[in-house]
């Protein structure tokens, strides 16, 4: 018997262009985050002064993401995508010249960094709001895969690579090489067909990002799918923030594992993309969803409990696959769910939300290491996950409730 080759489902030039267009800018994206610390380092050795660093790219998706996000439903997203982009390409480019000159200080190095991520919400509020307009509502699972693997593999593979090695070279390359990829992104995004624009605002846009919140408080399914981001967010993060000292005081290793765990829960996620297709067809989403929760809890027990470097990066490995699977499903159920006009300002509020934890998670996790001893936070990481896994069908009602319906 003659096998029929399965073909895999075309997306279209508009979606390729995206894809591109993203994989450009996260590998930017992924540049900056390490050529912006190794700058601080030079300029600096005070630890607090160069956490700031972090602090000031992460600031604005608590701060602006809900006005990113209105700004979205009210505007071509396609336009704002390349202004964005166009505006990372200058900043960056401006700091090279800074750089060149010896001009660059600390506090620029604060403003660019703020100014960077401050674009990024807007960035990619659009790129997740306009893929629904791109693609078919059937083969939105795979350009979601295909969208997370190009973010995941350019913003944690290429562009930290990249970026080290070009900072080793000279400290203006790296800065000179991530306006180029910003250019690029504009350039791709503005070769999509203009045919995806948003209806005409008639309403304020302070009441548009109260609405992105009403709408994310009124709709049970996403209510509850924020609630169990904002939960694993707060635990995940606790840990996370520790995982040099993890490494260094756990696992007896250096920097080699560090990098290896990061890298191995890149590669999880990437790894995800090849298999949540086939799962989608014999999985519902909640099944699917409560997967991602059981494959999250086992790689937590490893990392919690294991001194073995080798046993760690597995279970990152294991960790980054039911990312992968959280994010697909997770991202498609919400362009599923929410109307387009309601994209921008869903996504925002959802991010606000269950992103917003974040530096508050990293404080639980110090003050819980100190107290408690380093394993601490991974441990309590481990049981909130159990928890999840366990009560995972009640957790998951509603999403279950509306796929029935």
């Amino acid at each position: 018997m003659t096998k029929v080759k399965r073909e895999k489902p075309q997306l279209g030039r508009s979606f390729r262009l995206l894809w591109l267009s993203v994989t450009s800018s996260c590998t930017g994206d992924g540049m900056f985050l390490t050529a912006f610390p190794l700058l601080a380092a030079l300029l600096t050795r005070d630890p607090v002064l160069i956490s700031g660093i972090t602090i000031s790219t992460k600031l604005p998706w608590l701060l602006f993401s809900l006005f990113t996000g209105a700004i979205s439903d009210r505007m071509d997203r396609r336009k704002l995508m390349i202004g964005a982009d166009i505006t990372r390409c200058v900043i960056v480019g401006t700091l090279a010249a800074l750089i060149a000159t010896d001009q660059a200080t600390i506090w620029i190095l604060y403003a660019c960094s703020f100014l960077l991520g401050t674009c990024e919400t807007l960035h990619t509020n659009c790129a997740q709001a306009i893929i629904p307009a791109l693609v078919q509502q059937e083969q939105l699972i795979e350009a979601n895969a295909r969208f997370t693997s190009a973010q995941v593999t350019s913003a944690q593979f290429v562009g930290p690579s990249l970026g080290v090695a070009l900072f080793n070279a000279s400290s203006v390359i790296p800065f000179a090489a991530d306006a180029v990829t910003f250019a690029t992104s504009a350039a791709l995004i503005k070769a999509i067909p203009d045919v995806h624009g948003v209806e005409r605002p008639t309403t304020r846009i302070r009441d548009d990002m109260l609405d992105g919140i009403r709408f994310l408080r009124d709709n049970l399914v996403l209510r509850r799918l924020t609630f169990i981001l904002t939960l694993l967010n707060f635990f995940y993060f606790a840990a996370a923030a520790l995982l040099v000292l993890y490494t260094s005081d756990i696992l007896g290793s250096g920097k080699i594992t560090f990098t290896a765990l990061s890298v191995g829960a890149a590669a999880g996620t990437v790894a995800s993309r090849f298999i949540v297709t086939r799962l989608s067809t014999k999985m519902n989403a909640t099944q699917t969803i409560l997967l991602s929760l059981w494959v999250w809890a086992i790689s937590s027990i490893g990392i919690a409990f294991t001194s073995n470097r080798y046993v760690a990066i597995a279970s990152y490995v294991v960790l980054g696959v039911g990312n992968g699977l959280w994010m697909i499903i997770n991202t498609t159920l919400r362009q599923q769910i929410t109307p387009d006009r309601m994209l921008g300002r869903m996504n925002a509020a959802f991010r606000t939300i269950s992103w917003g934890v974040v530096p508050f998670g990293a404080a639980f996790g110090g003050l819980t290491a100190r107290y408690l001893g380093l394993r601490g936070p991974f441990i309590i990481f481990a049981i909130v996950m159990i928890a999840c896994a366990i009560f995972g069908k009640s957790l998951l009602k509603p999403l279950a409730a509306h796929e029935d319906n």
